[in-house]
C-alpha cells in the first residue's frame, strides 16, 4: 500500500522544519485561516476542518501541529468504520469534560471519542498513570496511535505544554512492540509548537523525521 501522509497547519510552526520535504506522497491542508480552533474548536471550524481532511487518506500518517489542537485526532477518528483500538502516547489524559457546553477541546477530546464512536472498543494510554501491557492489548482488532509529543523529555520536543520524562528510544520500543502482529490503520503526531515554533524547531524537526521513517515501515 502507498504510504500518503498529511500536514495540518494550524499555526506556523511547520514553517521553521524541513522534515516533511523527504515524504514522497504529501498531502498538505493549511487551515491558519479558521478562526474559533485553539484549544476548543467550535462547530463552524470543525465543519471546514472536517471538508478539508476529507480529501486526505486516513490510512497514513498525519502531522497536526501543536498540542493545542489534538482534538483533530478525534476527527480522523470519527472517519473509521470498523472496530478498532486507540493507542495513546501522551502527557495527559485529555479525558476532561468541557468546561461549557458539548464543545469539542484539546483535553477533553478522548473523553468525547468514547462517548461519541461506536466502533472505538478500548483506549490504551502510555505517559498517564500505570503502564498497559502490551500482551494484552488484543491481535485481532486494528489499531489506530495518536501521539502527543508531549510526553517526551525535553531533549526530544518542545511543546505548548509541561512534559513527560520519556525518551524516543522508549517510545519506539514501546511502539515496535505494540506494532508487530497487528493492522495499523493510521497515525497523528501532535506537540511541536505554535509558541516557541521557531526555537524548537531543530529538536522537533528531527524527532519527526524519527517518528515518520519508525512508522512508515509498518503500514
Amino acid at each position: 500500500m502507498k504510504l500518503v501522509s498529511t500536514i495540518i497547519k494550524m499555526t506556523d510552526t511547520y514553517e521553521y522544519q524541513s522534515f516533511f520535504n523527504s515524504i514522497k506522497n504529501l498531502h498538505t491542508i493549511d487551515c491558519r485561516d479558521l478562526e474559533g480552533t485553539r484549544c476548543y474548536l467550535d462547530d463552524n471550524s470543525k465543519e471546514q476542518l472536517l471538508e478539508r481532511m476529507a480529501a486526505a487518506s486516513l490510512n497514513g500518517i498525519h502531522f497536526i501541529d501543536s498540542g493545542n489542537y489534538h482534538y483533530l485526532s478525534l476527527l480522523w477518528l470519527s472517519q473509521i468504520k470498523e472496530d478498532f483500538n486507540l493507542i495513546l502516547f501522551d502527557h495527559h489524559p485529555d479525558d476532561q469534560p468541557p468546561s461549557f457546553g458539548a464543545i469539542t477541546s484539546c483535553g477533553g477530546w478522548v473523553l468525547e471519542a468514547k462517548e461519541t464512536l461506536p466502533h472505538l472498543k478500548n483506549v490504551y494510554t502510555f505517559g498517564v498513570g500505570e503502564m498497559p501491557n502490551v500482551s494484552e492489548i488484543s491481535t485481532a482488532i486494528p489499531l489506530y496511535v495518536s501521539i502527543d509529543k508531549d510526553v517526551l523529555s525535553t531533549e526530544y520536543a518542545i511543546t505548548d505544554w509541561d512534559q513527560g520524562d520519556m525518551s524516543l528510544d522508549e517510545m519506539k520500543d514501546i511502539l515496535n512492540n505494540l506494532l508487530l502482529g497487528r493492522r495499523l490503520i493510521g497515525v497523528d503526531i501532535c506537540g511541536d509548537s505554535g509558541e516557541y515554533a521557531q526555537s524548537g524547531a531543530c529538536i522537533n524537526n528531527q524527532t519527526n523525521q524519527t517518528l515518520f521513517d519508525f512508522l512508515s515501515s509498518f503500514f
